[in-house]
C-alpha cells in the first residue's frame, strides 16, 4: 500500500475511532456554539456549488471537454467519476449506520431501510464536504498550478456546512479526509476495475467513455 494511501487510512481510521467512541462530542458542541449561524448569498451559493446537481454538471462538462478533445474520456475523469460513486456510497453507508442526528435534531431510531431513505436527515459524514475535496484532488491532478485554491475551495466548502449549523466539526473533518483517500483508492486499483468498465462500454458500444 502506498505510502500517502496507508497515512489517509490511518488519519480515516483515528477520526472514525473518535467518533464511534464519543471523543469528539464535547468539541463538536464547543465549536457548534462558537460558530455563527449565517446564511448569506455568498455561504448558499458555495454550499449549493457541492451539491448532487452541480456535480452533475461538472461530470458533464469534463465528459464533453474529453470527447471534444480527443474523442475519448481522459483517465482522469473517469477516476473523478469512480470516486465520485464509491465516496457517496461510503457516505450513505456511514449515514445510516452510525446515524448521528444534525445540529438541532433529534436522533432517530428507524429500520435500516427506511433510514436508508432517509440517510440526509444524518450528519456523519458531511457529502457536501466529501464531494468538494474528491473535486480538489481532481483538480489538483488536472491543473496542479492552482492546487491551493482547489483545497481553499474545498475547506470553504466545509466551512460553509458549518455555518449552516447543518453539521459538526467532525462530520467535515472526516470528509476532508475522505475524499483524498477514496480519489487514492480508486487510482491504486484501476488494475482491477479498469478491465471491468472497458467490457462493458465495449459490450455497450459506448468506446467513446472509453479512456485513452
Amino acid at each position: 500500500m502506498p505510502l500517502k494511501r496507508r497515512m489517509l487510512t490511518a488519519m480515516l481510521t483515528i477520526v472514525l475511532v473518535a467518533e464511534l467512541l464519543g471523543l469528539f462530542s464535547n468539541l463538536n458542541v464547543y465549536i457548534y456554539t462558537l460558530t455563527p449561524l449565517a446564511k448569506s448569498l455568498w455561504i448558499a451559493l458555495v454550499t449549493d456549488s457541492a451539491s448532487f446537481g452541480a456535480f452533475a454538471i461538472y461530470v458533464i462538462l469534463f465528459v464533453l471537454w474529453d470527447i471534444k478533445r480527443d474523442q475519448k474520456l481522459s483517465r482522469s475523469t473517469l477516476n473523478f467519476m469512480v470516486s465520485i460513486f464509491l465516496g457517496m456510497a461510503i457516505v450513505g453507508a456511514l449515514k445510516v449506520l452510525i446515524r448521528v442526528p444534525r445540529p438541532g435534531e433529534a436522533p432517530l431510531s428507524l429500520p435500516f431501510f427506511q433510514a436508508l431513505l432517509n440517510a440526509d436527515y444524518f450528519a456523519f459524514p458531511s457529502g457536501h464536504t466529501a464531494r468538494a475535496s474528491i473535486l480538489a484532488c481532481f483538480l489538483s491532478e488536472r491543473f496542479p498550478k492552482y492546487k491551493p485554491i482547489w483545497w481553499c475551495y474545498a475547506i470553504l466548502v466545509a466551512f460553509s456546512r458549518l455555518l449552516f449549523h447543518v453539521h459538526w466539526f467532525s462530520d467535515v473533518i472526516f470528509s476532508l479526509i475522505l475524499g483524498p483517500w477514496v480519489f487514492t483508492v480508486v487510482e491504486s486499483t484501476e488494475s482491477i476495475w479498469l478491465p471491468l468498465y472497458r467490457v462493458l462500454t465495449k459490450k455497450l458500444r459506448l468506446e467513446v467513455f472509453d479512456v485513452n
